[in-house]
């Protein structure tokens, strides 16, 4: 596989998971009656809305063919069960331990695809605030805030 080959995938996959995260904090928007809560997801939805709409202009960029998300992937089906059950309990801590673990397997894809050679420029500037923006989240929510905005 050439190297932007390569590129494109995994910009791809990472479009996916940026739509499937934003699926998740919006199904858990309509799922909440906290404000906090509806808050923190409408934010967040809309920042992975705001993440899918750079990449695919990314990918474009490339003469890529963005990807559409299809259906929830096991993987984050499984997060969205988990944050209505936290929610339905009133687990708030395990809700916030949930999106710490969603945050920081984001931050994994996007280091994995800012070490790839020949990555450019721009791409790699993308790259690098939206996972900055997502590490930013999570150290915050590392501090014990309440669901930062």
């Amino acid at each position: 596989m050439k190297s932007s080959e390569k590129i494109l995938s995994k910009l791809n996959n990472l479009l996916i998971m940026n739509y499937e995260i934003e699926k998740v904090y919006l199904e858990a928007l309509d799922l909440t009656t906290d404000d906090n809560l509806k808050s923190f997801f409408r934010k967040r939805g809309f920042e992975g809305n705001e993440f899918g709409r750079q990449l695919r202009g990314e990918i474009e960029k490339l003469d890529g063919k963005p990807k559409q998300l299809e259906k929830l992937s096991g993987n984050f089906g499984r997060i969205l069960t988990n944050f209505k059950n936290y929610m339905s309990l009133n687990l708030q801590s395990d809700l916030l331990e949930e999106i710490y673990r969603l945050k920081q397997a984001s931050i994994e894809k996007y280091n994995a695809l800012l070490r790839e050679i020949n990555l450019p420029l721009s791409t790699c500037k993308t790259l690098i605030k939206q996972r900055d923006s997502i590490f930013s989240h999570m150290n915050a929510m590392k501090r014990k805030e309440q669901f930062v905005v």
